[in-house]
């Protein structure tokens, strides 16, 4: 029988029975190792991801794993990408399924890679999404907001975070003192604001402050193209410093949580080292990489510049006395 040709009755008929069970055996086990691996294999993550089909103005940033990238119309940004905007850029990312999404200038977005539902976390500025098919998040500190076929935007600064449902019901997201978030459904065509250590305000129109700080091309509905142009990847500038990161570093840590196996071999660079170690403070999760313990001596990696220990006292005796005999 020729590869690939389909057996007949004819075949069938010149096999004996016991290859006919050997045979059963094979595909029984091979079905068995088939449904082991889907069994137990893990849905991935849902993630925000798309090409930049619109970019206005300057060059955005990406910081791909430990590099930053300079940014472009064409880019196809993923989970994981840090994007940071200029003050007179603005760009949309275009998903394969047609969502789009917005970033405004003088913005910092993380395209987040973990959680079970696709999410934006907005450090600053402005994001404005147009969800097509499956459920978004857009997040900051303060607020969020979660649609599906929603138009929906959001703004962060520094002590407050206000967000829009243009279009479409949403979900409103208020994290809590422990972290956890509070879900509100209060219907569509709604605005919402949050201060630090105040409640969610809500109010059916957005506010006279709100319009007036929108970047102009948030007022319109965001551009789609039926055609998406080729992908390209971001242009590699120089690895991370302590400064590209340091905002990224101190946001919650439900979200910067693989940021240690991320960056930690940014600390074989002396300045790096040098800029993490005076911030400890603030990087709880790094004190035990910056510092092992002696406990974890055996476990220490190279990754970090170590100081030359100073031999103890007793031991630089002992040497003195041996060269003397």
């Amino acid at each position: 029988m020729t590869r690939g040709q389909p057996e007949t009755a004819s075949h069938r008929a010149r096999h004996g029975p016991h290859q006919l069970a050997a045979l059963a055996r094979r595909l029984a086990a091979s079905a068995l190792i088939v449904w082991a691996s889907v069994a137990g294999s893990k849905p991935s993550p849902a993630a925000v991801g798309g090409v930049v089909s619109y970019a206005d103005g300057e060059p955005f940033t990406v910081i791909r794993r430990d590099s930053l990238m300079s940014g472009s119309k064409g880019v196809a940004l993923v989970a994981g990408d840090l994007v940071a905007t200029g003050s007179n850029a603005f760009l949309v990312v275009q998903a394969p399924d047609g969502t789009l999404i917005g970033v405004g200038p003088t913005t910092e977005v993380f395209f987040a890679d973990r959680g079970e539902v696709a999410t934006l976390f907005v450090l600053k500025g402005w994001v404005k999404a147009d969800t097509k098919a499956a459920p978004i998040r857009i997040v900051g500190t303060r607020l969020g907001l979660q649609g599906h076929q929603a138009v929906m935007l959001l703004y962060v600064d520094e002590r407050s975070g206000a967000a829009y449902d243009e279009q479409g019901a949403v979900t409103v997201l208020v994290p809590d003192a422990a972290g956890a978030p509070v879900v509100r459904e209060p219907g569509p065509n709604h605005f919402f604001s949050r201060e630090d250590r105040f409640d969610l305000l809500s109010q059916p129109s957005p506010s006279a402050d709100f319009v007036k700080k929108m970047p102009v091309a948030f007022r319109d509905p965001l551009p789609a193209f039926p055609t998406l142009p080729e992908p390209v990847p971001p242009q590699r500038l120089r690895a991370v410093n302590f400064a590209d990161i340091q905002n990224w570093l101190t946001m919650p840590r439900e979200w910067r949580s693989g940021f240690v196996e991320r960056f930690r071999g940014r600390l074989k660079d002396p300045a790096f080292f040098a800029a993490m170690d005076a911030h400890q403070a603030q990087l709880p999760e790094w004190a035990p990489i910056l510092h092992p313990s002696p406990a974890s001596d055996s476990d220490r990696t190279h990754d970090a510049p170590q100081a030359k220990a100073k031999p103890a006292p007793h031991k630089a005796q002992s040497q003195q006395g041996d060269e003397s005999r």
